[in-house]
């Protein structure tokens, strides 16, 4: 997909209506969580650390087209209370998006090789800290951040494990060879840039290269079923789509270091 369709078609199957702010499902900050802001590279991340002294794998959250705001925040600290430290790479530099125009117009300034820097940053500042260094990582991303976390994958072979939900996935045979790490990747039924067919094809694709790949499709839920901020939240695709991905990841990260 050249980079003027994917922005057209981000535009589409991002644009869901806002609803209440922080509605529900459980995702309040946890008051007792440790959080900072710190630098990596060029831009800042949000971390969130789990309870404890003790070593933890970690996590790094790519962001939806709005940027990093409360609502990522959020999934960081969901992640932390699971034992793992979440970082998100501000991918936007500073930038939040409150409508669907503005966070067009900060996802197509975007550039892959920044996005992939910024990501990359973030390994390497997981790698310096004494509770991550050594520790098996993750990546997982929402929306736009979806094809951020398989892009991310595909070029970082030393992640373990990698999480997208509802990203227009990258297809071609070639690049999907150099994934190493195990797939698992959460589409709506119903949504509307990211049809069925497609997802299975890109579930054929992977099959097809001989990947650890896992592929849902949630009937009913559209797309950005998982963020509970906006209109287009299914609480059912979330809890059965979250209570998997909990699952991987203990498979994936905190198993796989015994």
């Amino acid at each position: 997909m050249n980079r003027a369709r994917f922005l057209a078609v981000l535009m589409l199957i991002c644009a869901a209506p806002a609803g209440a702010a922080d509605r529900g499902s459980g995702s309040g900050d946890g008051a007792s969580q440790d959080t900072a802001a710190v630098q990596i590279g060029s831009t800042r991340a949000f971390v969130a650390w789990p309870a404890g002294e003790k070593p933890a794998p970690a996590v790094i959250v790519a962001h939806e087209w709005w940027g990093l705001n409360a609502q990522i925040r959020r999934v960081a600290r969901q992640l932390a209370r699971q034992g793992y430290v979440a970082i998100v790479p501000d991918l936007y530099h500073g930038k939040v998006a409150d409508d669907a125009e503005g966070a067009h117009e900060l996802s197509r300034g975007l550039e892959d090789d920044s996005v992939l820097a910024d990501m990359a940053a973030a390994s390497k500042w997981l790698a310096s800290q004494p509770r991550t260094r050594g520790s098996r990582v993750g990546v997982i991303g929402f929306c736009m951040g979806g094809r951020v976390a398989e892009q991310a994958a595909l070029a970082d072979p030393s992640l373990a494990a990698v999480v997208m939900f509802y990203g227009s996935p990258v297809m071609d045979p070639a690049d999907l060879a150099k994934l190493k790490a195990p797939l698992m990747g959460h589409f709506g039924a119903e949504d509307r840039g990211i049809p069925v067919d497609r997802v299975q094809q890109f579930e054929k694709n992977l099959k097809d290269a001989g990947k650890e790949a896992q592929i849902f499709v949630y009937p009913g839920a559209g797309h950005a079923f998982m963020n509970d901020s906006r209109d287009s939240f299914h609480p059912d695709a979330s809890r059965q789509a979250w209570a998997r991905t909990l699952d991987f990841l203990q498979k994936q990260l905190k198993l796989a270091n015994r």
